[in-house]
């Protein structure tokens, strides 16, 4: 005698509740091998997408620097001003460039940005030594008194006497000192900024090497979504 198939029993619904739809089971289209070789270059990608960032908010930093220069180089325009002002803007921009690449996985990424990050210094330290070059007490002394402050002074030599004596004193300390110390501070910041990127050629290199790509891709390719949204 054949034995029959049990056919489970549904419940109807209950008044005025609609019947639910049974959701379809999560299908992976990646195997577990396959999933463990996404998390593995994912560990792997992190210290270059930390890198990319890095680039990003540096170029942003550039970027707006230059920006905010362009006026006052716009309205007292000098040879100088006009070469940091088009210098930051160009850094700027070739650190955002740097910083797709760093993006993509491209290895050369890390030596492009490294070579930017020294321009950067370069410029930093021609405008110092520019301005400590072009610098005089006559000027500091224009610069400290106004036309205007120099003729009421007149009735009180003595006092306009020493004011000059204390710009003659103060103005070269100050000024060499504080264009010294931004040439030091800049050798640290943007010298180990250059040293950052170069030690990514090595995170660079070991994900391209290790992954395969069509992982290169899928992890490439989702960051480049995510980044613009």
């Amino acid at each position: 005698m054949p034995v029959e198939a049990a056919v489970p029993t549904i419940s109807p619904p209950a008044s005025g509740e609609a019947p639910s739809a049974a959701a379809p089971a999560a299908v992976s289209p990646l195997d577990e091998s396959q999933f463990a070789v996404v998390q593995q270059a994912a560990r792997r990608y992190k210290p270059i997408k930390r890198a990319a960032w890095s680039a990003l908010s540096s170029a942003v930093v550039t970027l707006g620097i230059g920006a905010s220069a362009l006026p006052f180089t716009l309205i007292w325009p000098s040879p100088a001003a006009v070469l940091i002002t088009a210098g930051l803007g160009a850094i700027g921009v070739f650190e955002f460039l740097g910083y797709r690449k760093l993006r993509r996985a491209d290895p050369a990424a890390a030596g492009y940005l490294a070579t930017n990050q020294l321009a950067f210094l370069g410029l930093i330290v021609l405008y110092c030594l520019i301005q400590m070059i072009g610098f005089t007490t006559e000027d500091a002394k224009a610069a400290a008194l106004s036309p205007e402050a120099r003729a009421q002074l007149n009735a009180m030599p003595e006092m306009a006497r020493a004011i000059d004596r204390d710009i003659e004193k103060w103005a070269p300390l100050i000024t060499y000192g504080f264009y010294s110390l931004v040439i030091v501070l800049s050798i640290f910041f943007q010298g180990g900024m250059a040293l950052y990127y170069y030690t990514r050629r090595r995170h660079l290199e070991a994900f391209r090497r290790d992954t395969p790509p069509w992982a290169v891709r899928l992890l490439v390719e989702c960051t480049a979504t995510v980044g613009t949204k």
